[in-house]
């Protein structure tokens, strides 16, 4: 019943000439009105674009619920410029102009921000010092391992001699063939050996025992008390013996001082009978590569550390070989000796890295220490070894090659970690050795240049990162020649074996150059706070936008229009329940 029909009833008497009854006028007449304030209200079919905002409930369409919710928006933003594209019966003209500012404020706000971006994501970090000095005797002595290049002395094992016997017979030329236990030194021997010297002799033996390769090295390696004739540690003489201590190398058998012990290097699991080649008579470390020694560790804790700088404070050695044990078959023409300054409690890694030590010289090493701590990295609790108690990036990297090792060739090289259940590689696979070290080498340098644009290391088979606090002790080498033929009676002992067997020796010092050093610190350039401080900053020059307004914007286009949405179909259905009622 419309408005009009209900204002004739009111005028017009009804056929009988008897009026209605006036209670029922006045109720058609209410429901009438309350239907269209109700249709007025929400505007169910209305075509008008011109929406009201302000009335949160009138949204008719979905063109003009979208438009009514976007000019709203505009209204209220706190964003500058947004109510100008907002206002109503405003000239074409006007909405442009503030549309290409608006654009142009929005390209060169976006543009500085991807320049602040590619600062945080490829610059990140800054290299820093300390805001002090850190005095030397705070950090462990370097770990220092001394590897013979004579690998066996002819006086011992004749290894250039079997090599031709092998291949004279390979050849047919002679039918004289190596006894067992020179096969055995031989096949032994060629595992520290160039590859190519083994690949020539063609072997046969797939695997052999660790044990056996450990033994027989031991045995046919120069004798330690013919390498260290003396040894002064802080400018006191001791016993060479009671410095050092024999160690399983990749480059065979050496010798190691301030080297924490087997089974404080190794887990359980890798801590392996033939490992075990000396017994420490000392009580446990009281340090770690973290925090550093404990507050109560005395100057004769362990590892050893120095009170100062100088020769007087390190480590004096007196080293020889005697040139008729000389082999240059296995390593080719070069004597002398490799040595490797290492954190305590690394296993050393002597065909990567290492100073080489001439004979007829005088060497003298000056170490500047130099702590780093940084970012990506791993803590010791974060990165668990299977093999090694004491997380760093050379462990890992050697633990990944081994089992890369052992998924390529079915074994692993003797100086490998492993459990007694992994086979060690025989002769026959020293190639193979050599090759899957080159393959991982590769695999992860292809795994690694996806990301070479990043400042952040892509993951790679091994994952290998560093540890967050490593120390690292630089060298400065300085050389002379060392005439000790002119010395007679060499610490009180005849020098007739000398003259027999034509002896060659060097002195070596080694020793810290101050007695103090600046610790390397990692720290963030742009982190996080940096990054977001100056992109907040653009966005507020430029548009004057907060995080407010970006949850603002969010409000509007989720929980503002929902509500809105919530209310208008309230409406409707409060209008259908009264119209029902009323019909």
């Amino acid at each position: 019943m419309e408005g009009n029909d209900v204002q004739k009833w009111e005028t017009r008497p009804s056929q009988n000439s008897v009026q209605a009854p006036p209670l029922q006028w006045k109720r058609a007449a209410l429901m009438t009105k309350t239907i269209t304030a109700f249709k007025e209200t929400i505007s169910i079919d209305s075509d008008n674009d011109d929406v009201d905002t302000k009335q949160q409930i009138k949204y008719g369409k979905p063109s003009q619920a979208a438009w009514a919710i976007l000019s709203e928006y505009c209204d209220h933003s706190t964003i500058h410029g947004m109510k100008y594209l907002g206002e109503h019966k405003r000239p074409w003209w006007e909405r442009i102009f503030w549309i290409i500012v608006f654009g142009v404020s929005i390209y060169t706000c976006a543009a500085l921000i991807m320049n602040i971006w590619y600062k945080w994501n490829y610059n990140p970090v800054i290299v820093s010092f300390a805001e002090k000095s850190t005095p030397v005797w705070e950090i462990p002595f370097p770990t220092i391992t001394i590897c013979p290049e004579n690998k066996a002395p002819q006086t011992i094992f004749n290894y250039t001699d079997t090599f031709w016997k092998l291949k004279d017979f390979h050849s047919n030329i002679t039918q004289e063939y190596p006894t067992n236990e020179e096969l055995a030194n031989f096949y032994v021997v060629s595992q520290v050996c160039d590859v190519h010297i083994i690949e020539q002799s063609k072997p046969d033996a797939d695997f052999v025992r660790g044990v056996d390769i450990i033994t027989r090295l031991s045995q046919i390696m120069p004798a330690f008390r013919e390498t260290f004739l003396r040894c002064k540690w802080r400018n006191s003489l001791q016993n060479c013996a009671n410095l050092f201590s024999k160690f399983i190398t990749d480059d065979g058998m050496c010798y190691s001082f301030n080297s924490l012990s087997v089974e404080e290097i190794y887990r359980q699991e890798g801590l392996l009978p033939e490992l075990m080649l000396h017994i420490e008579n000392r009580t446990a470390t009281d340090w770690n590569v973290e925090d550093g020694y404990s507050s109560a560790a005395q100057t004769t804790t362990y590892p050893k550390r120095v009170l100062g700088p100088g020769t007087k404070a390190g480590l004096e050695l007196l080293l020889n070989g005697y040139e008729k044990d000389f082999d240059n078959l296995c390593r080719g023409p070069v004597q002398g000796f490799k040595i490797l300054l290492q954190t305590p409690g690394e296993l050393p890694l002597m065909s990567k890295r290492f100073f080489r030590i001439p004979f007829d010289q005088e060497i003298l090493i000056s170490i500047k220490p130099k702590i780093i701590t940084t970012r990506q990295c791993y803590f010791q609790k974060e990165r668990e070894l299977r093999y090694f108690q004491i997380y760093s990036q050379n462990n890992c990297e050697l633990e990944c090659l081994a089992n890369f090792t052992l998924t390529k060739c079915g074994c692993v090289k003797y100086s490998m970690p492993r459990n007694t259940t992994v086979p060690v590689c025989g002769p026959k696979k020293i190639s193979c050795l050599y090759d899957a070290e080159d393959k991982l080498a590769i695999k992860e340098f292809e795994q690694g240049v996806v990301a070479a644009t990043s400042s952040y290391r892509a993951a790679t088979t091994c994952n290998c990162l560093p540890a967050c606090t490593s120390i690292a002790y630089e060298a400065e080498i300085s050389q002379a020649d060392y005439d000790y033929k002119s010395l007679a009676g060499l610490n009180g002992k005849s020098n007739e074996k000398d003259k027999l067997y034509g002896a060659k020796k060097s002195r070596l010092s080694i020793f810290f150059k101050e007695a103090q050093f600046l610790t390397s610190k990692r720290s963030e350039l742009y982190g996080t706070t940096e990054f977001l401080a100056n992109c907040g900053g653009l966005l507020g020059l430029f548009m004057g936008v907060s995080t407010l307004s970006i949850v603002e914007i969010i409000y509007f286009c989720s929980v503002r229009l929902a509500t809105n949405l919530k209310m208008r179909h309230k409406k409707r259905k409060e209008l259908q329940n009264y119209e029902d009622k009323m019909a």
